[in-house]
Protein backbone atom coordinates (compact mmCIF):
# COMPACT_ATOMS: atom_id res chain seq x y z
CA UNK A 1 0.00 0.00 0.00
CA UNK A 2 1.71 3.23 -1.09
CA UNK A 3 1.90 6.16 1.24
CA UNK A 4 0.17 9.22 0.88
CA UNK A 5 1.61 12.11 -0.80
CA UNK A 6 3.28 14.66 1.91
CA UNK A 7 1.55 17.63 2.99
CA UNK A 8 2.42 21.20 0.32
CA UNK A 9 3.64 22.93 3.42
CA UNK A 10 6.63 20.23 4.01
CA UNK A 11 8.32 21.15 0.91
CA UNK A 12 8.87 23.99 2.66
CA UNK A 13 11.56 22.48 5.21
CA UNK A 14 15.34 21.42 4.59
CA UNK A 15 15.77 18.74 2.54
CA UNK A 16 17.26 16.63 5.45
CA UNK A 17 14.33 17.25 7.80
CA UNK A 18 11.67 17.14 4.62
CA UNK A 19 13.16 13.62 4.56
CA UNK A 20 12.91 12.36 8.26
CA UNK A 21 9.95 13.75 9.42
CA UNK A 22 7.20 15.13 6.29
CA UNK A 23 4.87 12.16 6.83
CA UNK A 24 4.96 12.83 10.50
CA UNK A 25 3.97 16.85 9.72
CA UNK A 26 1.57 15.60 7.10
CA UNK A 27 -0.17 12.99 8.99
CA UNK A 28 -0.39 16.05 12.05
CA UNK A 29 -2.00 18.47 9.73
CA UNK A 30 -4.91 15.76 8.48
CA UNK A 31 -5.75 15.11 12.04
CA UNK A 32 -5.85 18.96 13.30
CA UNK A 33 -8.55 19.59 10.45
CA UNK A 34 -10.64 16.59 10.88
CA UNK A 35 -10.91 16.86 14.81
CA UNK A 36 -10.43 20.73 14.91
CA UNK A 37 -11.95 21.86 11.16
CA UNK A 38 -10.78 23.83 8.61
CA UNK A 39 -9.63 26.84 10.32
CA UNK A 40 -7.28 25.56 12.90
CA UNK A 41 -5.60 23.18 9.74
CA UNK A 42 -5.34 26.46 8.05
CA UNK A 43 -3.48 27.69 11.58
CA UNK A 44 -1.74 24.38 11.63
CA UNK A 45 -0.24 25.15 7.99
CA UNK A 46 0.78 28.60 8.64
CA UNK A 47 2.44 27.12 12.26
CA UNK A 48 4.48 24.68 9.85
CA UNK A 49 5.24 27.62 7.55
CA UNK A 50 7.03 29.28 9.91
CA UNK A 51 8.84 26.49 11.71
CA UNK A 52 10.48 25.55 8.15
CA UNK A 53 11.39 29.29 7.88
CA UNK A 54 12.89 29.50 11.21
CA UNK A 55 15.17 26.38 10.53
CA UNK A 56 16.00 27.80 7.08
CA UNK A 57 17.22 30.84 8.10
CA UNK A 58 18.65 29.18 11.56
CA UNK A 59 16.39 31.25 14.22
CA UNK A 60 14.89 27.86 15.84
CA UNK A 61 14.86 27.29 19.43
CA UNK A 62 17.82 24.92 19.03
CA UNK A 63 20.30 27.94 17.90
CA UNK A 64 21.58 30.78 19.04
CA UNK A 65 19.48 32.83 16.77
CA UNK A 66 16.18 32.28 17.44
CA UNK A 67 17.04 32.12 21.80
CA UNK A 68 18.58 35.18 21.21
CA UNK A 69 15.03 36.47 19.22
CA UNK A 70 12.91 35.02 21.66
CA UNK A 71 14.67 36.99 24.70
CA UNK A 72 13.92 40.03 23.07
CA UNK A 73 10.46 39.63 23.24
CA UNK A 74 9.65 40.66 26.88
CA UNK A 75 11.71 43.91 25.87
CA UNK A 76 9.82 44.59 22.17
CA UNK A 77 6.20 43.87 23.55
CA UNK A 78 5.79 46.45 26.10
CA UNK A 79 7.78 49.07 24.05
CA UNK A 80 5.16 48.80 21.47
CA UNK A 81 2.57 48.78 23.20
CA UNK A 82 3.28 51.62 25.99
CA UNK A 83 3.54 54.02 22.06
CA UNK A 84 0.79 52.86 21.34
CA UNK A 85 -1.26 53.48 24.62
CA UNK A 86 0.01 56.75 24.19
CA UNK A 87 -1.15 57.08 20.97
CA UNK A 88 -4.45 56.06 21.52
CA UNK A 89 -5.07 58.43 24.07
CA UNK A 90 -3.65 61.52 22.49
CA UNK A 91 -5.67 61.03 19.37
CA UNK A 92 -8.65 61.27 21.94
CA UNK A 93 -7.49 64.85 23.05
CA UNK A 94 -8.39 67.85 20.98
CA UNK A 95 -5.29 69.60 19.18
CA UNK A 96 -3.34 72.73 20.66
CA UNK A 97 -2.90 75.72 18.46
CA UNK A 98 0.61 74.88 18.49
CA UNK A 99 0.61 70.85 18.01
CA UNK A 100 -0.59 71.24 14.26
CA UNK A 101 -2.33 68.79 12.87
CA UNK A 102 -1.68 64.84 13.23
CA UNK A 103 -3.01 61.66 11.86
CA UNK A 104 -3.76 58.58 13.68
CA UNK A 105 -3.74 55.00 12.94
CA UNK A 106 -6.13 52.91 15.41
CA UNK A 107 -6.20 49.73 13.14
CA UNK A 108 -1.95 49.60 14.30
CA UNK A 109 -2.55 50.33 17.69
CA UNK A 110 -5.21 48.71 19.48
CA UNK A 111 -3.80 45.34 18.71
CA UNK A 112 -0.69 45.83 20.74
CA UNK A 113 -2.79 46.45 23.66
CA UNK A 114 -4.04 42.87 23.17
CA UNK A 115 -0.32 41.18 22.73
CA UNK A 116 0.40 43.29 25.90
CA UNK A 117 -2.46 41.46 27.82
CA UNK A 118 -2.23 38.34 26.56
CA UNK A 119 1.76 37.96 27.30
CA UNK A 120 1.14 39.15 30.64
CA UNK A 121 -1.73 36.27 31.32
CA UNK A 122 0.92 34.04 30.04
CA UNK A 123 -0.83 33.16 26.68
CA UNK A 124 1.26 33.29 23.89
CA UNK A 125 -1.04 31.32 21.36
CA UNK A 126 -3.26 34.18 21.77
CA UNK A 127 -0.52 36.50 21.80
CA UNK A 128 0.87 35.70 18.58
CA UNK A 129 -2.74 35.76 16.90
CA UNK A 130 -3.07 39.93 18.39
CA UNK A 131 0.58 39.99 17.02
CA UNK A 132 -0.57 38.88 13.00
CA UNK A 133 -3.35 41.46 13.55
CA UNK A 134 -0.84 44.15 14.31
CA UNK A 135 1.04 43.26 11.60
CA UNK A 136 -2.37 43.24 9.19
CA UNK A 137 -3.03 46.61 10.72
CA UNK A 138 0.59 48.51 10.22
CA UNK A 139 0.30 47.19 6.38
CA UNK A 140 -3.65 48.51 5.72
CA UNK A 141 -3.04 51.80 7.80
CA UNK A 142 -0.51 52.63 5.11
CA UNK A 143 -2.99 53.14 2.05
CA UNK A 144 -5.65 53.85 4.39
CA UNK A 145 -3.81 57.00 5.93
CA UNK A 146 -2.73 57.99 2.47
CA UNK A 147 -6.36 58.46 1.36
CA UNK A 148 -7.39 60.24 4.67
CA UNK A 149 -4.63 62.61 5.29
CA UNK A 150 -3.05 62.54 2.08
CA UNK A 151 0.94 62.52 1.50
CA UNK A 152 1.44 64.67 4.36
CA UNK A 153 0.33 62.25 7.00
CA UNK A 154 1.69 59.01 5.35
CA UNK A 155 5.17 60.81 5.99
CA UNK A 156 3.80 61.57 9.12
CA UNK A 157 3.04 57.71 10.05
CA UNK A 158 5.13 55.35 7.65
CA UNK A 159 7.70 55.73 10.18
CA UNK A 160 6.20 54.88 13.01
CA UNK A 161 3.87 52.10 11.15
CA UNK A 162 7.09 50.39 9.85
CA UNK A 163 8.53 50.29 13.77
CA UNK A 164 5.48 48.26 14.91
CA UNK A 165 5.18 46.25 11.84
CA UNK A 166 8.60 45.20 12.68
CA UNK A 167 7.61 44.89 16.22
CA UNK A 168 5.03 42.48 15.11
CA UNK A 169 7.21 40.75 12.49
CA UNK A 170 9.65 39.80 15.24
CA UNK A 171 7.00 38.37 17.98
CA UNK A 172 6.05 35.88 14.86
CA UNK A 173 8.95 35.40 14.08
CA UNK A 174 10.89 34.40 17.59
CA UNK A 175 10.41 30.39 17.96
CA UNK A 176 6.78 29.49 19.39
CA UNK A 177 8.47 27.32 21.58
CA UNK A 178 10.56 29.72 23.82
CA UNK A 179 7.20 31.87 24.88
CA UNK A 180 8.51 34.39 27.20
CA UNK A 181 5.42 33.34 29.85
CA UNK A 182 7.81 32.72 32.52
CA UNK A 183 7.47 34.97 35.73
CA UNK A 184 10.87 36.66 35.05
CA UNK A 185 9.61 37.39 31.69
CA UNK A 186 6.14 38.82 32.48
CA UNK A 187 7.87 40.99 35.54
CA UNK A 188 10.54 42.56 32.77
CA UNK A 189 7.20 42.90 30.75
CA UNK A 190 5.10 44.67 33.48
CA UNK A 191 8.01 47.00 35.11
CA UNK A 192 9.10 48.35 31.73
CA UNK A 193 5.48 48.92 30.75
CA UNK A 194 5.13 51.08 34.10
CA UNK A 195 9.01 52.32 33.62
CA UNK A 196 7.84 53.56 29.83
CA UNK A 197 4.28 53.81 29.75
CA UNK A 198 3.69 56.22 32.95
CA UNK A 199 5.78 58.69 31.62
CA UNK A 200 4.69 58.39 27.89
CA UNK A 201 1.33 59.03 29.00
CA UNK A 202 1.74 61.88 31.72
CA UNK A 203 3.89 63.96 29.13
CA UNK A 204 1.84 63.79 25.86
CA UNK A 205 -1.23 64.72 28.18
CA UNK A 206 0.80 67.75 29.27
CA UNK A 207 0.41 70.92 28.36
CA UNK A 208 3.49 73.73 28.61
CA UNK A 209 3.90 77.06 26.67
CA UNK A 210 5.98 77.17 24.15
CA UNK A 211 7.89 80.66 22.60
CA UNK A 212 5.45 80.94 19.34
CA UNK A 213 6.77 84.62 18.62
CA UNK A 214 8.40 87.70 19.44
CA UNK A 215 6.93 88.52 22.95
CA UNK A 216 4.09 85.61 22.65
CA UNK A 217 3.86 81.63 23.87
CA UNK A 218 1.40 79.37 22.94
CA UNK A 219 -0.24 76.57 24.45
CA UNK A 220 1.89 72.77 23.50
CA UNK A 221 1.97 68.91 24.57
CA UNK A 222 5.34 67.26 23.57
CA UNK A 223 5.31 64.64 20.67
CA UNK A 224 4.74 60.88 21.79
CA UNK A 225 7.41 60.15 19.92
CA UNK A 226 9.78 62.34 20.91
CA UNK A 227 9.42 61.37 24.32
CA UNK A 228 9.14 57.63 23.42
CA UNK A 229 12.79 57.98 21.59
CA UNK A 230 14.28 59.63 25.06
CA UNK A 231 12.83 57.60 27.65
CA UNK A 232 13.40 54.09 26.15
CA UNK A 233 17.35 53.85 25.89
CA UNK A 234 17.24 55.06 29.54
CA UNK A 235 13.93 52.40 31.04
CA UNK A 236 15.96 49.67 28.62
CA UNK A 237 19.46 49.88 29.62
CA UNK A 238 19.24 46.96 32.40
CA UNK A 239 16.97 44.67 31.32
CA UNK A 240 18.66 44.63 28.20
CA UNK A 241 22.14 44.17 29.81
CA UNK A 242 20.63 41.39 32.50
CA UNK A 243 19.39 39.75 29.06
CA UNK A 244 22.63 40.10 27.41
CA UNK A 245 25.16 38.85 30.45
CA UNK A 246 22.62 35.54 30.34
CA UNK A 247 22.98 35.04 26.28
CA UNK A 248 24.99 32.43 25.25
CA UNK A 249 27.68 34.84 23.14
CA UNK A 250 27.04 37.22 26.20
CA UNK A 251 30.21 38.86 26.03
CA UNK A 252 30.24 39.21 22.03
CA UNK A 253 27.04 41.09 21.63
CA UNK A 254 28.15 43.66 24.49
CA UNK A 255 31.46 44.31 23.11
CA UNK A 256 29.77 44.77 19.27
CA UNK A 257 27.70 47.23 21.32
CA UNK A 258 30.25 48.85 22.86
CA UNK A 259 32.02 48.90 19.57
CA UNK A 260 28.96 50.34 17.59
CA UNK A 261 28.35 53.10 20.60
CA UNK A 262 32.14 54.54 19.92
CA UNK A 263 31.55 53.98 15.67
CA UNK A 264 28.10 56.10 16.16
CA UNK A 265 30.20 58.92 17.32
CA UNK A 266 32.78 59.03 14.16
CA UNK A 267 30.31 59.86 11.47
CA UNK A 268 27.87 62.42 12.97
CA UNK A 269 25.04 61.82 9.97
CA UNK A 270 24.49 58.27 11.57
CA UNK A 271 23.71 60.23 15.07
CA UNK A 272 21.53 62.40 13.00
CA UNK A 273 19.25 59.95 11.54
CA UNK A 274 18.26 58.79 14.84
CA UNK A 275 15.01 60.70 15.23
CA UNK A 276 14.43 63.88 17.20
CA UNK A 277 17.61 64.57 18.01
CA UNK A 278 18.46 61.46 20.65
CA UNK A 279 21.18 60.21 18.77
CA UNK A 280 24.15 61.22 21.32
CA UNK A 281 21.34 59.97 24.03
CA UNK A 282 21.06 56.17 22.27
CA UNK A 283 24.84 56.13 21.43
CA UNK A 284 25.90 56.68 25.32
CA UNK A 285 23.33 54.26 26.29
CA UNK A 286 24.20 51.70 24.00
CA UNK A 287 27.75 52.01 25.52
CA UNK A 288 26.60 52.08 28.90
CA UNK A 289 24.17 48.63 28.00
CA UNK A 290 27.07 46.69 26.74
CA UNK A 291 29.41 47.94 29.94
CA UNK A 292 26.37 46.80 32.45
CA UNK A 293 26.26 43.53 30.53
CA UNK A 294 29.82 42.75 30.61
CA UNK A 295 29.97 43.37 34.76
CA UNK A 296 26.41 41.58 34.96
CA UNK A 297 28.39 38.54 32.82
CA UNK A 298 31.45 38.45 35.06
CA UNK A 299 29.84 38.42 38.42
CA UNK A 300 27.70 35.07 36.82
CA UNK A 301 30.56 33.77 36.38
CA UNK A 302 32.01 34.48 39.67
CA UNK A 303 29.50 33.33 41.33
CA UNK A 304 28.62 30.16 39.14
CA UNK A 305 32.36 28.92 39.89
CA UNK A 306 32.12 29.68 43.31
CA UNK A 307 29.30 27.31 43.72
CA UNK A 308 31.04 24.60 41.91
CA UNK A 309 34.11 24.83 44.24
CA UNK A 310 31.31 24.25 47.51
CA UNK A 311 30.23 21.69 45.68
CA UNK A 312 33.27 20.00 45.64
Amino acid sequence: MSMPAPHWTTRAYPTAYRREYAAEVSDLLSQVTADRGRLAGVLEQAAVLGHALRLRTGMDSARPGGRFLAGLLPLVVPVAASLCLTLLVVQQLPSLSWDGERAYTPLAYVPWLAVLGCALAGRWAAARIAAGAALLGAAVSLPLVRWTDGAEGLAQNQATLAGLALAALLVLAAPPDLPPTSGGARRTMALIVLALGVPLLAGSVTVFEVVSGPYATADARPDPLRLLFFFTPLVLAVPAALAIARARFGPALAALLIAGSVLAFVPVGWLGEVPYGTGNLWARMTGATGVLALVVFAVLRIRERRQVMATR
